[in-house]
């Protein structure tokens, strides 16, 4: 996993979702990651949807967790959620489809034995 620098609050910031922390989001959110980034996507999100992703992911970022809370309090939660719609969105997809840097740009071979035949006819 790999972490993703957002500008945000006014400075640069690191954030990153590990293993941990999805399911951390999944249990807050009470839905998959993928079901979290698809309700930001399709603007069905709920509060949590919105919140969790940058709360956790500036902890998995390496910020304190009293920290974390306090930023996200004072630049998500006292303004319109709107705002903070497309960070959320922008940690999510970082987590569920970036991956190493060594990885960038191979793609691997398909699995062999692995189609069903069909019949004609």
């Amino acid at each position: 996993m790999r972490a993703i620098d957002l500008t945000w609050a006014g400075g640069e910031h690191p954030f990153l979702l590990t293993i941990d922390l999805l399911r951390a989001l999944q249990d807050r959110c009470d839905a998959g990651p993928a079901h979290v980034l698809k309700r930001l996507g399709d603007g069905t999100w709920r509060v949590d949807d919105v919140i969790q992703p940058i709360r956790l992911g500036l902890e998995g970022g390496g910020m304190a967790k009293a920290e974390a809370r306090e930023m996200v309090t004072r630049h998500v939660e006292d303004r319109p959620l709107t705002a903070s719609v497309l960070t959320a969105q922008a940690i999510m997809m970082a987590a569920l489809y970036s991956g190493d840097e060594a990885d960038r740009g191979k793609t691997k071979a398909p699995a062999t034995g692995t189609r069903k035949r069909t019949r004609a006819g």
